[in-house]
């Protein structure tokens, strides 16, 4: 569609004189239509600039003032006509190219009560913008679009259930810039729950050093984009096997330590059982722990000769499958405990939004040192018996050693 002249006069009269303190991005976006994928442009700006700048620094606002505004006209010219200027962290220039009134937002307390659906939040559109950005829910106009908004939810919900966690370890030793709160993220993949951790102890003001590890490297390197997008300190990610992850984690430039917190969010299948296998022979003092797949003991169910309590339990594939997902992680948490943890089981999001919405929260009973011996493994190896199944994490934690 075509601007009018009228308005891009409107336009080109108003933003120089609003804009001359700089500002950090434009935005210019498509009118939202329910069911469609946001359409968005985005051009950096020059940043903040002095209060008394020279010439140099003048010139250069100008040239970026005009790039500006033939950027906002092209964008109008393809139907981005929802465009948004953000000066800074509250404070944002909006308007519609098809009028060109230019208006000044500020993210005041009413404005931001808003933005967090008319609940106060974790996670505050004004407090931590750059990590709501980094991981999808804010645009990058600084609104939460319809689309986002249960998700936003979402996320302050998972750190509020994992925040008993890193309390419960800070009342184990004192957490200091020299002794922060060290985090192992196992099969990290997105590094999603890393992310949401690290923010939420950056906001209670707790130090922190956490160091994620993923087999894939474009994983790897997105990660590290984003953590560098939010602008996280004591935070690495590496590529290694979760195997190799402890020795990785001990490394100077890594944990520096033994972790506080193991966390393992959505590791495919065996991969949980390997990650919790590690956690345990290394004593970790917590583990948070999101199951993904299970597909092991479903084909164990399928091939057994051992009757199931209920024969439709092995009969249809549906309730197999189901049966066996409950399986697996009953037996994650009885050998979790038989291990000397203390083990409790949440819900962080509905099932109407996802079947993998189980988050397992663990937390190491004694401080000694790892003693096999001690684990009380043999009852779960009789009531897995009589099922007719062998998961991954027993057989693991039968051998002597990693």
């Amino acid at each position: 569609m075509s601007i009018t002249k009228a308005s891009r006069g409107r336009i080109r009269r108003a933003l120089p004189r609003k804009l001359s303190g700089g500002w950090e991005r434009a935005v210019f976006t498509a009118p939202e239509r329910q069911g469609q994928a946001r359409d968005e442009r985005v051009l950096i700006g020059p940043g903040a600039l002095a209060d008394d700048p020279n010439e140099s620094a003048e010139k250069a606002l100008q040239t970026a003032l005009a790039e500006l505004l033939d950027a906002a006209e092209a964008a109008a010219e393809d139907g981005l006509v929802k465009q948004t200027i953000v000066l800074d962290q509250r404070r944002r220039l909006v308007f519609d190219a098809r009028h060109g009134h230019v208006k000044l937002k500020t993210l005041d307390p009413e404005t931001t009560l808003k933005v967090m659906g008319g609940k106060e939040r974790l996670f505050r559109p004004d407090t931590s913008a750059p990590f709501l950005r980094a991981i999808g829910i804010m645009n990058a106009d600084g609104t939460i679009s319809t689309r986002h908004a249960r998700k936003y939810k979402q996320v302050s919900h998972l750190a509020e259930l994992c925040r008993p966690t890193w309390e419960r370890v800070g009342k184990r030793r004192p957490l200091s810039p020299e002794a922060p709160l060290r985090i192992l993220d196992l099969a990290c993949g997105n590094a999603y729950l890393s992310f949401v951790i690290a923010e939420a102890l950056r906001l209670a003001g707790i130090p922190l050093r956490l160091h994620g590890v993923d087999v894939r490297d474009d994983l790897i390197a997105r990660a590290r984009e984003r953590a560098a997008q939010i602008g996280l300190d004591g935070v690495s990610f590496a590529r290694a096997t979760i195997a190799d992850a402890y020795g990785q984690a001990l490394a100077e430039d890594a944990l520096a330590g033994r972790p506080d917190i193991v966390l393992a969010l959505h590791a495919c299948d065996t991969a949980t059982d390997e990650a919790l296998e590690l956690a345990i022979r290394y004593g970790a003092p917590a583990i948070l722990c999101v199951p993904c797949c299970q597909h092991e003991l479903a084909t164990q169910l399928a091939a057994t000769d051992v009757p199931a309590p209920i024969p439709a339990l092995h009969n249809h594939g549906l309730l197999r499958g189901a049966y066996a997902d409950a399986l697996t992680d009953s037996v994650r948490c009885e050998l979790l405990a038989a291990c000397g943890y203390q083990v409790d089981v949440v819900e962080f999001v509905g099932a109407e939004h996802t079947a993998k919405n189980m988050l397992i929260r663990a937390h190491r009973r004694h401080r000694g040192a790892v003693d096999p011996s001690r684990w009380k493994l043999a009852p779960v190896v009789d009531a897995c018996a009589r099922l007719g199944v062998d998961p991954s994490l027993l057989r693991r934690l039968l051998k002597p050693s990693l």
